[in-house]
């Protein structure tokens, strides 16, 4: 399929831009911050739709579905129905703020999947991520190695949503490297080219993706930095389960990528990060009693919300000020999220709310998974390891703190659904699929 027309290269810009500067506005969880991005992914959004010729993949009306069935059960938990239902948030500034969040992401993936309608571009956009992710690495180490930070966290208020950032940012270099090795190797198409482990082995320390491996490197380096405990069970267990999955459906691992994964896993995590303060993370991994029982306390006063709002939620972005209300004398330091993704977006959205949420995830999973166990091109099965192994590390790490509540991490997980999306849309065209 042919690229894009050129009145959609301001469109892709603009994404990459969008990529490039949210992590380094703390994160985008401010509220001079995301209103930044929500105007300029509607400009790409809004650009992207006009000439467009692409026909919608199932997937991708599933999704935006999806989207557009959550924005309006937002709305009837701001507004409530006049004169019959009165609204059902308990905040109605966060509840706002959430619904034009909402709306963002939906233009977001909207724009992903109708912009990147080819290879080089949807390489394009993970190199943005992976140079960033770099980037956010780099100041990280300095802070910690220069300024004795106890915790690297980049240019993000919290080291765990730093660790947020870096976990999908590795996960998506990795994919870079599987998906490009036959590219420089000279596979072609799924074909592979029989070489000895020795040539093998000589490619993945020397050969033109050695750079990339040194980013990988430097980003497992400062997520060990970032003592994020379960940021780093998150990331090394993420890998482990695509791999997993990648090996049931397709039968084959190259040794190629069987190296790359298990120096990752070995010789970065237990040689070279050793000198940058595994010992720290061991510590904080077993030093849990304390704050494992304050956030099991905590639970006890979701579980009652959660109960008495079970169905429509106490609105979006409300939580904070729904604890409020069940807090008592014993809890004393200010609560504004729950620690926990999951826990928070029942108590917002209900089980009601909650639903097009889980419908979202699944079609981008089903969708990542339909690519790496597909017959295809070996760019594309490269591509959807990442996304995949980035979904499932952001979903681990969400059982222990809210990455999902800040804009630049939650951008992340639907840039991971939507790229294959793309790549399967594309394939689906009838002019051919991806040039």
């Amino acid at each position: 399929m042919p690229s894009a027309s050129f009145h959609h290269r301001p469109a892709f810009a603009i994404i990459l831009l969008v990529l490039l500067i949210s992590p380094w506005l703390l994160g985008s969880n401010r509220d001079w911050a995301w209103p930044v991005l929500a105007i300029l992914i509607g400009l790409a959004a809004l650009t992207a739709n006009f000439g467009i010729r692409h026909h919608l993949s199932q997937h991708h009306k599933v999704v935006l579905a999806a989207f557009v069935f959550l924005t309006c059960f937002m709305l009837f938990q701001f507004y409530g129905v006049p004169t019959l239902v009165e609204p059902v948030t308990h905040y109605f500034y966060g509840t706002r703020s959430d619904i034009t969040k909402t709306i963002m992401y939906l233009g977001f993936f909207y724009a992903v999947v109708q912009l990147v309608d080819s290879h080089d571009r949807s390489r394009v956009l993970i190199y943005v991520v992976v140079v960033t992710g770099l980037l956010q690495a780099l100041l990280g180490g300095t802070q910690q190695l220069m300024f004795e930070l106890p915790r690297a966290r980049g240019s993000f208020p919290n080291p765990n949503h730093f660790a947020g950032y870096l976990e999908v940012a590795l996960c998506l270099a990795i994919g870079l490297m599987i998906a490009d090795r036959g590219r420089y190797s000279g596979a072609q198409d799924g074909t592979s080219i029989h070489r000895s482990l020795k040539a093998e082995m000589a490619d993945f320390i020397t050969g033109p993706l050695a750079r990339l491996r040194v980013v990988i490197i430097i980003m497992v380096i400062a997520l060990v930095m970032s003592r994020s405990r379960m940021g780093n069970v998150a990331f090394f267990s993420s890998i482990l389960i695509t791999a997993a999955i990648a090996f049931y459906y397709t039968r084959t691992f190259s040794r190629y990528t069987a190296f790359l994964l298990v120096t990752i896993l070995a010789i970065d995590a237990l040689i070279i990060s050793n000198y940058f303060g595994i010992e720290k993370l061991a510590q904080r991994l077993r030093d849990t009693t304390v704050e494992g029982n304050t956030r099991v306390d905590l639970q006890q006063y979701n579980l009652k919300i959660f109960k008495d709002h079970a169905w429509l939620g106490t609105g979006a972005g409300a939580y904070e000020v729904s604890f409020q209300r069940y807090r008592d004398a014993s809890i004393s330091n200010r609560v504004d999220h729950t620690e926990n993704d999951y826990i928070e977006i029942l108590i917002e959205l209900g089980i009601i709310g909650s639903l097009p949420l889980l419908v979202i995830l699944v079609a981008g999973i089903h969708s990542q998974v339909r690519l790496l166990g597909g017959l295809v091109p070996p760019f594309e099965r490269g591509i959807a390891f990442g996304c995949l192994a980035g979904t499932i590390s952001i979903l681990i790490h969400g059982a222990a703190d809210v990455n999902l509540q800040i804009p630049s991490n939650a951008l992340m997980l639907v840039m991971l659904l939507a790229i294959p999306v793309a790549l399967n849309q594309a394939r689906e065209q009838p002019s051919g699929g991806y040039s």
